[in-house]
């Protein structure tokens, strides 16, 4: 009888296997064929994250810097989406407002995703009256109105901030130089003080997600096979719950990413968010909410820009959890 090798060919079971990049391009291209609106999300994120990182080298004109003789230009070659009140160019300060949007909504992400985890598995795994305890403190604070919450918390850490934490005061109606090394320091505090009250709130009901998914877990047979062969609890946590409950750790992540913008957009908006710097929500505020009758393009391209991003990052979401959920494969 002939060998099976011989059989099917020495190439069926020599064949080169593709390398990692190889994989990850086809997998890609699997994604976009599939999820079209998801791969969106994806280029509009990966956009952002490089814009903001290299915004100094590509906006064409400085964002602080005012030309009178330029006041309220439509989109033309010189100020491709046109210059507000102050003559300043708005495709430059939606450049650099990209950083304080990847910023919040990254540093956001990851504060929701360590607080939700914490209190979700050790609430989920261990049950009982610290899961009562801990379950009802999460109602308290899921009762407040959440921009209630996040104003009160932007409005007390910013207080603390010109009492001398983080060694800030107001500071000066425009900050240092965009392309000078203090302009990060100038706005790291006051961002670091607005994705701390954005994760805090969040994290909240993020934390419900995480722990229904770990009681979801537990149940399982070689959760309960793990505790009676006596395995510790940290490596029940780390080995088993932690691996299973990713992909919904990562879709929640990237649904909250739409969620940190746009609420770093409405306190921009009504001015206590970053202040001093050119931001998507302060950029819809002051005189333009006086000028935008006139002058559409003041209020049209920040509004535009929110809207793509918060409307991608939840396509994004929609469609990491369609391939990741095993219960919503095949359905769509």
């Amino acid at each position: 009888m002939a060998s099976l090798e011989t059989t099917l060919g020495t190439d069926y079971f020599h064949a080169p296997v593709p390398s990692t990049p190889v994989r990850l391009l086809r997998g890609a291209w699997r994604f976009t064929r599939r999820k079209p609106l998801g791969a969106f999300g994806a280029f509009v994120l990966i956009l952002i994250v490089v814009v903001g990182a290299f915004s100094p080298w590509v906006a064409t004109h400085s964002p602080t810097d005012a030309d009178l003789s330029a006041v309220l230009e439509g989109p033309s070659t010189s100020h491709w989406f046109g210059t507000d009140f102050n003559g300043r160019d708005l495709f430059s300060r939606i450049v650099y407002g990209a950083q304080i949007t990847a910023l919040v909504g990254l540093g956001t992400v990851v504060l929701v995703a360590f607080i939700s985890l914490v209190v979700g598995v050790t609430s989920g795994y261990f049950g009982g009256k610290f899961d009562v305890g801990v379950q009802r403190l999460v109602d308290i604070w899921l009762s407040f109105p959440a921009i209630f919450l996040i104003l009160t918390l932007v409005a007390v850490l910013q207080s603390g901030a010109s009492s001398g934490f983080f060694g800030l005061g107001r500071g000066p109606e425009i900050g240092p130089n965009p392309n000078s090394g203090d302009w990060f320091w100038y706005t790291f505090p006051r961002t670091t003080i607005v994705v701390l009250a954005l994760g805090v709130v969040l994290a909240g009901g993020a934390s419900r997600v995480v722990r229904s998914a770990v009681l979801a877990t537990k149940a399982n047979p070689y959760i309960e096979a793990a505790v009676v062969l006596g395995a510790a609890h940290p490596r029940i946590i780390l080995r088993h719950i932690l691996p299973n409950i990713m992909p919904t750790i990562i879709v929640l992540a990237t649904l909250q990413l739409g969620t940190a913008i746009l609420a770093e957009a409405t306190i921009s908006f009504l001015g206590i968010g970053v202040t001093n710097f050119p931001t998507w929500g302060q950029m819809l505020s002051g005189r333009t909410r006086d000028l935008a009758e006139s002058n559409l393009h003041l209020a049209l391209v920040p509004g535009l820009a929110i809207f793509f991003a918060v409307f991608g990052f939840n396509m994004l979401g929609d469609a990491l959890r369609d391939v990741l959920d095993p219960r919503m494969r095949g359905t769509r």
